[in-house]
């Protein structure tokens, strides 16, 4: 009797993402005048999974993120706490005494990466003192709470930086840019983020449009390269797709990327948990925030998600957004370079984001399946 060969059991292993929907909805958005230049990175169980960069003069660009870098600065913080240096209940004056003053010695370091801490404004900070960090951290000093510190949420635009950066400098007696690096960069190796453009990569930086809707001229005063040289942590980020997904993927990885520790699952789902909720002060939207991350709000959102509690993510400035889906451990990030109004601009973060959502939900990825794209990079 012939013996039949051993049943061998069924390995599903898939060698690439069907990547044609997503490339499809990419090129439509450059092809119907959303923006002329644009990169997207996507990542699942640690590895890069789709890279799709067009409209670029260089080989190489670089991206301007503005605010889309909150939370990869908040993060430093976040290392901070698990080692145990801060608590999200410490105050801040605890750190830095200088601050406790005029109604801020309640401030905790959770106020502050929740944007409750009654600091939103900065318009006591004079434009020129802005390269002077000791000028914006003195006029800090002088600030009173708009509101009482961890009731209102109202984002904090330019002062979440200098704020998560002076405190972070005082827990660790370095400069922010330097614990930045030792923080963040140097552990998830992002090689093309910066908080500063070096000079002799300026040729490399994709240059910022206006939406039709916009003031070109206000634009270009605005985000001058000379203004790129100004270090001011919540918008002066420079970067890839490719980085910011990275990052993402050791949120959606539960503090993990490839496997190695980075953060413990602990901290990271203190920071993914909601922290604050309710009407934004700033633009009367309804926000819902963990710590240096924003959830999500009802659909449709720019994440493209289903739920309120899947998903974390941030945008900028009205050109990019990036998130981590925390069930599915995906992450993605999507740059572009025009700025839109808030309608448009949000329905092209949730096309891309739900092309990405359902092009992995139509085949099955371990970690074992992707296309490692970071030997490329």
């Amino acid at each position: 009797m012939t013996q039949s060969p051993p049943e061998v059991p069924e390995v599903h292993q898939v060698a690439a993402i069907d990547t044609v929907a997503i490339e499809t909805e990419f090129n439509r958005q450059i092809s119907e005048g959303l923006h002329s230049s644009a990169t997207l990175a996507v990542f699942k169980n640690g590895k890069q999974v789709v890279d799709l960069t067009r409209g670029a003069a260089h080989a190489r660009p670089l991206f301007r993120v503005f605010s889309m870098g909150k939370p990869l600065i908040a993060a430093v913080l976040w290392r901070y706490k698990s080692r145990g240096h801060v608590e999200w209940d410490t105050p801040v004056a605890e750190f830095w005494p200088e601050f406790g003053t005029r109604g801020k010695s309640p401030i905790t370091i959770g106020h502050v990466l929740s944007h409750s801490a009654g600091l939103a404004s900065s318009a006591s900070i004079p434009s020129g003192d802005h390269n002077d960090w000791g000028r914006v951290i003195s006029h800090i000093e002088d600030m009173t709470p708009a509101t009482e510190p961890g009731k209102v949420v109202h984002y904090h635009s330019q002062t979440f930086g200098w704020l998560v950066g002076e405190v972070a400098s005082r827990i660790s007696g370095l400069s922010f840019d330097e614990a930045f690096k030792r923080e963040v960069l140097l552990p998830l190796g992002l090689k093309s983020t910066a908080l500063i453009v070096d000079p002799s990569e300026f040729g490399r930086v994709v240059g910022i449009e206006a939406g039709d809707e916009w003031d070109n001229s206000a634009l270009a005063s605005r985000f001058s390269f000379g203004r790129s040289q100004i270090m001011m942590p919540s918008s002066s980020m420079i970067t890839t797709s490719h980085d910011v997904a990275k990052f993402y993927s050791a949120i959606s990885g539960n503090g993990k990327l490839k496997g190695v520790p980075w953060l413990p699952e602990d901290v990271i789902t203190d920071v993914t948990s909601l922290q604050a909720e309710g009407p934004d002060e700033a633009s009367g939207n309804y926000s819902r925030v963990g710590f240096g991350v924003r959830l999500p709000s009802q659909p449709p959102n720019q994440y493209a998600s289903k739920n309120d509690h899947d998903t974390v993510g941030h945008g900028g400035a009205a050109t990019s957004t990036g998130w981590a889906s925390l069930e599915h451990d995906v992450s993605f990030a999507y740059v572009t370079n025009r700025l839109q109004q808030e309608l448009p601009n949000k329905m092209r973060f949730h096309d891309m984001s739900q092309a990405v959502r359902d092009s992995l939900g139509a085949v099955s990825l371990d970690s074992a399946s992707a296309i490692d794209l970071e030997s490329q990079v």
